[in-house]
C-alpha cells in the first residue's frame, strides 16, 4: 500500500542460529518469483482475514523462515537490550485518524505452535467488511465494480433503490455542506457531488479527515455518489474501515451519466472484532549485536470486496519475496549489526501493525541503526520513490553513492521526509506499468514485473553492509 502517512513503525523479523552456509538455499529471481506466485494465488484470498488468508500467507512466510533456520528474537536478547531502561507495558494504541488497536492473544493463530507464536505479536481492531454484494445500477444498467465504481470501506448494508440528485457546487462550503444535506430533503436520494471540486473545497487545512468530518454525520441521506472526472476508478482501500457512514459511500468515474434518474443498491457489510499479527524475525550481528538495522514489508492485502478478490501480487507480495531472499542472503552472510526483518500486518489498514510495532517495541527504538520499509518494488519502472525521516538523510545521501555505483543504477531517488519517532528510515517503492492497477483486482501475478530485482537486492543489501551512522 502507497500511503502519505509512511511507515515509520518499527517491525523486526530477526534472524537467529548459525546453520552452515552451504546449507542456506541461494537467494535468486527464481526464488522471489515464485514467492510472488505463491501469495498473490486465489487459495490465499488477497491475504485478509477472509477465509483466513492473512493466517496462510503467514504460514507460508514461518515456513521459508524454518527451511533457512531463522528465529525469532531470543528473550535474552530482548532482557539485555532493555536492561537498565524502562520498557513500556503492551497497551493499546490510538494514532490520530486511527482505530482503537489494542494487544490480544493468538485468537485465529490459536492453532499455532509454540515455535509458530514465538514470531509474533497479536492485535486486534474493528473492522467493517464487505464481501457479499456491492452493486450499483443505473437506471437498469449494472455497473461493473472497481472498474465503473469503488465502493468505499466504511460503507454499510444497504439495500433500495433511490432518485438521482446533483448536488450543486455552491453547497460544497465546509461550514453549510452537512447542514445542507440534512435538511431531510435527500433522505431517500442518492446524492452525486463534484469529488473534483469536493477536494478543492472541504479541504480546509492540511490532514483533515474529509470522511468523518463531513460523510459521518450526514443521517438524513440515502447515498453518496462522488464523481470524479477521471476516467480511471478510484482505488479501494481498507484505511477507514474501522467505522461506518450512515450510508453508502461510492467512487465513480468520469463516465457515470450526467442525468441518471434511479440507482438501485445493494450492498452486504458487517463490522467485526479482527485479530492481527505481525511476524518478527532476528539474524545476530557478528560486531555490533546490541545496534540492528529493520527490514521490513507488509504481507497483507486487500482481500475481497464484493465479488472482487484483490490479489495483491505487487502490493506487497513483492516486498515480502525481497525480504524472504534477504533473509536468505544474511543467515549465509552474517552482518556485522543484528538484522530485524518484520513482516507487518494490517498495513492496509492504515498501517496499524507498523504502528503497533512501534507502540510496543521488542527491542528499543533508539537501539536502530536503520529502518528499511520495502513496497510495492515488482514493477518495470526506472525510478524508485522513496519517503525518509528527517534523521535518515545521511542514508539517503548513501543510498544514492551505492546506485550511482550499480551498472545500470536506477533514475535520482525522490524523497519525503517523515516526521515520526525520530528512527532513521526509508520506505522504497517502484513505480512503472503495474502502478495503473493499484489497489485492483487487476494486481494480479501476470501483471507483476520481476525486472528490477537484481538492482534492488542488491541496493538493499549493500545498504545494509555498508552504511554506519
Amino acid at each position: 500500500m502507497r500511503n502519505l502517512f509512511i511507515y515509520f513503525a518499527m517491525s523486526i523479523l530477526v534472524f537467529s542460529g548459525c546453520a552452515n552456509s552451504a546449507q542456506v538455499p541461494e537467494p535468486s529471481k527464481e526464488y522471489y518469483v515464485e514467492v510472488v506466485k505463491e501469495l498473490s494465488g486465489k487459495d490465499y484470498y488477497g491475504r485478509s482475514n477472509y477465509n483466513n488468508g492473512t493466517i496462510k500467507a503467514a504460514e507460508f512466510i514461518l515456513a521459508e523462515l524454518d527451511k533457512v533456520n531463522v528465529g525469532p528474537i531470543p528473550e535474552q536478547v530482548i532482557a539485555q537490550a532493555w536492561a537498565g531502561k524502562q520498557r513500556p507495558e503492551l497497551h493499546s494504541l490510538q494514532p490520530e485518524f486511527k482505530s482503537l488497536i489494542t494487544p490480544c492473544d493468538a485468537r485465529r493463530w490459536s492453532h499455532g505452535t509454540e515455535q509458530q507464536l514465538s514470531y509474533m505479536q497479536h492485535f486486534n481492531f474493528p473492522l467493517n467488511t464487505q464481501r457479499g454484494n456491492a452493486v450499483l445500477a443505473v437506471d437498469g444498467d449494472t455497473l461493473q465494480h472497481t472498474v465503473d465504481y469503488t465502493l468505499k470501506e466504511f460503507s454499510p448494508t444497504c439495500k433500495g433503490e433511490f432518485d438521482v440528485v446533483y448536488l450543486d457546487n455552491k453547497h460544497l462550503n465546509p461550514d453549510s455542506f452537512c447542514k445542507y444535506l440534512n435538511s431531510g430533503e435527500f433522505k431517500n436520494k442518492a446524492v452525486v457531488l463534484d469529488w473534483d471540486r469536493f477536494c478543492e473545497t472541504m479541504y480546509t487545512y492540511k490532514g483533515i479527515e474529509v470522511y468523518k468530518s463531513y460523510f459521518v454525520p450526514l443521517t438524513n441521506v440515502g447515498a453518496l455518489i462522488c464523481k470524479s472526472a477521471d476516467e480511471q476508478v478510484f482505488p479501494y482501500f481498507k484505511s477507514r474501515n474501522h467505522f461506518n457512514t450512515p450510508m453508502p459511500v461510492f467512487m465513480v468515474t468520469g463516465s457515470f451519466p450526467e442525468d441518471a434518474k434511479r440507482v438501485s443498491i445493494d450492498v452486504d457489510a458487517q463490522m467485526i472484532d479482527n485479530d492481527a499479527h505481525n511476524i518478527i524475525a532476528y539474524i545476530p550481528g557478528t560486531k555490533q549485536a546490541e545496534k540492528h538495522f529493520i527490514i521490513a514489508c507488509h504481507y497483507d492485502h486487500l482481500g475481497v470486496c464484493g465479488k472482487e478478490i484483490f490479489y495483491g501480487a505487487n502490493d506487497n507480495a513483492s516486498g515480502t519475496a525481497m525480504l524472504l531472499n534477504l533473509i536468505r542472503y544474511f543467515k549465509a552472510n552474517q552482518p556485522e549489526y543484528s538484522l530485524v526483518f518484520i513482516f507487518f500486518d494490517a498495513e492496509e489498514n492504515n498501517l496499524l501493525g507498523s504502528f503497533f510495532y512501534a507502540d510496543n517495541p521488542l527491542l528499543p527504538l533508539e537501539n536502530i541503526e536503520y529502518f528499511v520499509e520495502l513496497d510495492m518494488i515488482g514493477d518495470n519502472g526506472d525510478n524508485i520513490y522513496c519517503q525518509i525521516s528527517d534523521s535518515g538523510e545521511a542514508g539517503l545521501e548513501y543510498l544514492n553513492k551505492i546506485n550511482s555505483s550499480l551498472e545500470k543504477p536506477f533514475a535520482q531517488l525522490d524523497h519525503y521526509p517523515f516526521a515520526l519517532k525520530g528512527v532513521p528510515a526509508i520506505y522504497m517503492e517502484l513505480d512503472g506499468d503495474t502502478n495503473k492497477n493499484y489497489h485492483s483486482p487487476r494486481d494480479t501475478f501476470e501483471n507483476f514485473h520481476a525486472s528490477n530485482y537484481e538492482r534492488l537486492f542488491e541496493l538493499v543489501k549493500r545498504f545494509v553492509e555498508e552504511y554506519r551512522r
